[in-house]
C-alpha cells in the first residue's frame, strides 16, 4: 500500500509546492504533470492575475490534446518554500517547437524564435538562471508547433538547483542509497514469491510479493529523472505509473485479509471490486488519481479498524508484529498525504515519508515470517509424529485380520477392507468348527488410531480363545465379561459372532449392524441379529441369538457402518436403504468375490471425488 510521492504534485486543488527537499531527491525536476491549457492566442495570458480557472488540464507532452491547432498557452502555479527562496535555480526548456517562457508575467526565455515551419520539428533546448522568492509564482508558456494529423509534439520544462561541482563520492553515495531503496522491495517480492511456491496455502506471501513489486515500480517512477536519460522514456514511465498507487493499496489490502481473516469478510469483495474499477480509471485523463487513492486507502483503513475492534479476525502466531508495522505504515502514508497536498512541507526534513512505512512493513513481515517458520517446524514435527503413529495403527489393524479365510465344503467366502485416511477399528475373523460350520467375528472398535488398535487386539485375543462349538450368544457373553474385566476407559468394541453352515445361520450381536441375507429364490433381503450393547460397557449386555435356514444360492453380507455412512460430494449419506439396494444388485453375481467387487464399485461411484471418512469392510458368504 504505497503512495506515490511526487517531487511536484499537480497544482490542483493547490499550487505545486517547490521545496529544497525536491532538489535533494533528484538533480532535475521535470514538470511533466498537468498544466492549465487554453488553445489559440490572446494578449495578457502571461500575467499572474489572469483568470485561468476555466482552462482545461493537459500534460505538456500534449498526448492528451485532440485537435491541436498550432498554438496554445500553458500556465503552471507554484508556491516556493522559504528554504528555496533567493537561491539560483536553472530553468530549462526543451521542445521541437517555438516556446516563450514567462515567470510572473516577465519574459525569461525564448526558444526557437527564428525558426521557420520546416525547421520547427528540430528539437531545441535552452536554459536560464532565475531566482524565486518565497511565495506564489506563475509560469506561463506560449507554445507554437505545426498542426499534424497524427499528434502534436509538446515541450519539457524542468527546474534544477545551480550547484558547484560536487565530489564524486557524494554522488556515488546518493546513487548507492537509491539503488538500495529500490532493491529492497524487489528482494522482498522475490523472497515471498519463493515462500508462496513452497506453501500455496499461504496466500499472504503472494499478495505481499505483488505489493512489493508494485512498490518497486513506484520507485522506478520516483527516480525516473536519474534512471532514464531520454524525455520519451520518462514520459512513458510517467504515463504507465498513473494507477500504481491504486494497485499497491489493493495488494496491501489483500495481504491483510489473507493474513488476518478466514473466511474473508464480505467487505473484502467490495474492496476488491473497487480496486478493479479504480485501477483502469486512473489512466483516464479526466480523472485525478491524486485525489482517488487517498480515499481508497482511507476506506480500507476504516474496514481494518472495524474488523480488529469487532474481533472478526483469526489469531495467528506472530501477527502482532505485522499489526504494529501495519500501524506505522498507515501513519507514514497519512503523513505522506498531508505532505502531497501541501498541508505539511516535510516531516523532519524528509519529503518521501512513505519509505519509512515500507521499511516498517518489511521489518514486521520479517518478524512474522520468522515466527511462522518456527511454528511450522513445530507443526511439521507434530505431523511427523502423528503420521508415524497412524502408520503403526494401520499396520496393527491390518495384522489383526486373517491372511486367508477358513473354508468348508458348501460355503464360498470372501472378505475386503477399504481403509480410510483416518485409521478406524474394523475387524473380522473366521475359524472352522468341527461340525462343518464357520464361526465369523465381525466388529468395529470405538475411536480411531492406536486406541482402536488396542481394542481390536483385545477382541482378537478373545476370539482366538473361543471354542467354535459354543453358541454365539454364550461366546458373546463371555467376551463382554472379559472386556469389562480389562477396565479399558472409554474404549468399547461392537461385535457380532455368527455360525454359518450350508444349512443355516445363527447370530448374536453387540451393537453391530444386522447381518443381511439375500434369498436366491425370491430376491428378498432379510436382516438378522441387530441390537445389544457394545462389549465392555458398564451395564451387562443381554444378547439375543437369532437363527435362520439357508438354501443353495443364498448370499450373506457383513458390512461395517462405514458403508452406510458413506457420503457423496453433496454430503448425503448412502444410508441402510442404499446398502440394501446395493446388496440386492450385487447378489446377482455368481461368487462371493464378485459380490464384493460390485459393492466396492458402488461405494466408489457414490462418493465420487469425496474422501472416504471411515473404513469400509465387507465379508460375503455364498451357499453353494
Amino acid at each position: 500500500m504505497i503512495a506515490t510521492a511526487l517531487p511536484l504534485i499537480a497544482q490542483e486543488p493547490r499550487p505545486a509546492r517547490l521545496l529544497a527537499a525536491n532538489f535533494e531527491q533528484t538533480d532535475e525536476i521535470t514538470m511533466s504533470l498537468e498544466w492549465r491549457y487554453a488553445p489559440g492566442d490572446e494578449a495578457g495570458r502571461q500575467a499572474p492575475a489572469y483568470d485561468d480557472s476555466r482552462w482545461s488540464f493537459v500534460k505538456p507532452a500534449l498526448t492528451d490534446i485532440n485537435g491541436w491547432n498550432g498554438v496554445g498557452w500553458f500556465r503552471r502555479h507554484l508556491r516556493v518554500g522559504p528554504d528555496v527562496s533567493a537561491r539560483p535555480v536553472v530553468l530549462r526548456f526543451t521542445a521541437p517547437g517555438i516556446g516563450r517562457v514567462y515567470l510572473d508575467g516577465a519574459l525569461v526565455m525564448e526558444v526557437g524564435n527564428n525558426a521557420a515551419p520546416p525547421d520547427i520539428p528540430n528539437v531545441r533546448s535552452d536554459a536560464v538562471l532565475i531566482r524565486l522568492d518565497a511565495g506564489p509564482h506563475v509560469l506561463a508558456v506560449r507554445y507554437v508547433y505545426p498542426p499534424r494529423p497524427e499528434h502534436a509534439s509538446g515541450f519539457t520544462l524542468s527546474l534544477s538547483r545551480q550547484r558547484a561541482v560536487t565530489a564524486p563520492p557524494n554522488d556515488q553515495f546518493i546513487i548507492a542509497l537509491r539503488g538500495a531503496v529500490l532493491a529492497l522491495p524487489i528482494f522482498l517480492a522475490l523472497l515471498h514469491i519463493g515462500l508462496f511456491s513452497f506453501d500455496r496455502r499461504a496466500t499472504e506471501n503472494l499478495f505481499y510479493a505483488l505489493e512489493m513489486f508494485t512498490f518497486g515500480a513506484i520507485l522506478v517512477h520516483e527516480y525516473r529523472e536519474v534512471l532514464f536519460a531520454g524525455d520519451a522514456q520518462r514520459a512513458l514511465v510517467d504515463r504507465m505509473s498513473s494507477g500504481l498507487s491504486i494497485l499497491a493499496i489493493l495488494f496491501g489490502g489483500l495481504t491483510y485479509y489473507a493474513l488476518r481473516t478466514r473466511p474473508w469478510p464480505k467487505s473484502a469483495r467490495v474492496y476488491i471490486a473497487a480496486g478493479i474499477v479504480l485501477f483502469p480509471l486512473a489512466y483516464l485523463k479526466s480523472v485525478n488519481v491524486d485525489h482517488i487513492w487517498p480515499i481508497f486507502f482511507a476506506a480500507f483503513v476504516i474496514d481494518v479498524i472495524r474488523l480488529e475492534l469487532g474481533k472478526h479476525v483469526v489469531e495467528r502466531k506472530g501477527a502482532g508484529f505485522y499489526l504494529v508495522s501495519f500501524a506505522v505504515f498507515c501513519l507514514a502514508i497519512a503523513l505522506q498525504i498531508l505532505v502531497n497536498f501541501g498541508y505539511l512541507d516535510t516531516i523532519a526534513g524528509v519529503h518521501e515519508v512513505y519509505i519509512f512505512g515500507i521499511l516498517a512493513s518489511a521489518v514486521g513481515m520479517s518478524l512474522y515470517l520468522a515466527s511462522t517458520l518456527g511454528q511450522s517446524r513445530v507443526h511439521e514435527a507434530e505431523n511427523a509424529r502423528k503420521t508415524h503413529e497412524l502408520a503403526q495403527a494401520r499396520e496393527l489393524q491390518l495384522s489383526m485380520l486373517p491372511r486367508e479365510m477358513s473354508r468348508v465344503a458348501g460355503l464360498d467366502v470372501a472378505a475386503s477392507t477399504q481403509t480410510a485416511a483416518e485409521v478406524g477399528g474394523d475387524y473380522y475373523d473366521v475359524k472352522a468348527a468341527s461340525d462343518g460350520a464357520l464361526l465369523f467375528a465381525f466388529g468395529d472398535a470405538t475411536g480411531h488410531g492406536l486406541s482402536a488398535g488396542i481394542v481390536v487386539t483385545a477382541a482378537k485375543a478373545l476370539f482366538t480363545s473361543l471354542t467354535a462349538e459354543q453358541s454365539p450368544r454364550e461366546m458373546l457373553t463371555h467376551c463382554d465379561r472379559a472386556m469389562a474385566a480389562m477396565n479399558l476407559p472409554t474404549l468399547r468394541m461392537c461385535l457380532s459372532l455368527t455360525r454359518i453352515s450350508p444349512r443355516g445361520i445363527s447370530s448374536a450381536s453387540a451393537a453391530m449392524p444386522p447381518v443381511m441375507i439375500h434369498r436366491a429364490a425370491t430376491g428378498e433381503i432379510e436382516e438378522l441379529g441387530a441390537g445389544g450393547l457394545p462389549l465392555g460397557s458398564r451395564m451387562r449386555g443381554n444378547y439375543e441369538e437369532r437363527t435362520a435356514t439357508l438354501d443353495a444360492g443364498d448370499m450373506i453380507l457383513f458390512a461395517s457402518d462405514g458403508f452406510a455412512e458413506l457420503a457423496d460430494p453433496a454430503g448425503r449419506q448412502l444410508g441402510y436403504d442404499g446398502v440394501v439396494e446395493s446388496f440386492r444388485r450385487a447378489a446377482r453375481a455368481a461368487t462371493a468375490s464378485e459380490v464384493i467387487e460390485r459393492l466396492t464399485a458402488d461405494a466408489a461411484a457414490f462418493r465420487a471425488n469425496r474422501p472416504q471418512d471411515d473404513d469400509i469392510t465387507f465379508v460375503v458368504v455364498r451357499v453353494d
